[in-house]
């Protein structure tokens, strides 16, 4: 049984709150996770990102790092605020390279975390993936395929929910994507218990977890 890596993943949404668009990207069909799927973007948690998240300098997890870089990597939609890049962060690094031309830092507190989801134990890739949620607003930049994403583009909501391209566990996070972005209250909420979706023996379990213990 394989271990679950450590993964962060952005839903982006836009537009009326009763009717939003979602950002999506189609996965290539040669991938070895979830080849030819329709996901948002995201990706495993690197070294930097553990680096920036532990970092005193910085308000954020590696999981708030992992999600906003890897947005830029796949969708070149940068989420950043004016002020200085922590010394940890490898200038070396095109991401974070970007970040110290423009005077920018990774901004954390425009994300909300709302779904934590493993991949069930028989995938021989499995992730451990935390979801935040996010309005276009607080990107720059125009949405477009970058990397492992050979197509990217903006979805209505509604239509992405009863697509056959989209994985089950990806229609539950937009579910709860959705449902937040229309009580904005309830999305800000330090205490809004996060909804943790797994598998134990083949069945599909969803349970509640504190914010504070999956970013830990």
């Amino acid at each position: 049984m394989s271990r679950p890596v450590d993964a962060a993943s952005l839903v982006i949404l836009r537009g009326a709150p009763q009717a939003p668009d979602v950002l999506l990207g189609r996965r290539r069909d040669t991938a070895r996770f979830m080849p030819g799927a329709y996901v948002f973007p995201g990706g495993a948690v690197d070294p930097p990102d553990i680096d920036l998240g532990n970092s005193p300098e910085w308000q954020g997890t590696r999981f708030h790092a992992a999600a906003i870089r890897e947005t830029w990597e796949e969708t070149g939609l940068m989420i950043a605020a004016e002020g200085p890049l922590p010394d940890c962060a490898p200038r070396d690094n095109p991401f974070f390279a970007r970040l110290e031309t423009d005077g920018r830092v990774p901004a954390a507190n425009d994300l909300r975390y709302i779904v934590r989801a493993i991949t069930p134990e028989p995938s021989p890739i499995r992730f451990d993936t935390r979801f935040f949620l996010a309005p276009e607003s607080v990107a720059s930049g125009e949405a477009h395929a970058v990397g492992e994403l050979p197509e990217v583009m903006w979805v209505p909501a509604a239509q992405a929910l009863t697509s056959d391209r989209l994985r089950g566990v990806t229609k539950f996070v937009l579910s709860q994507a959705l449902e937040l972005w229309l009580d904005r209250e309830r999305l800000d909420s330090p205490s809004r218990p996060i909804r943790l979706f797994t598998w134990v023996d083949g069945t599909r379990l969803i349970q509640k977890q504190a914010q504070e213990d999956g970013l830990l």
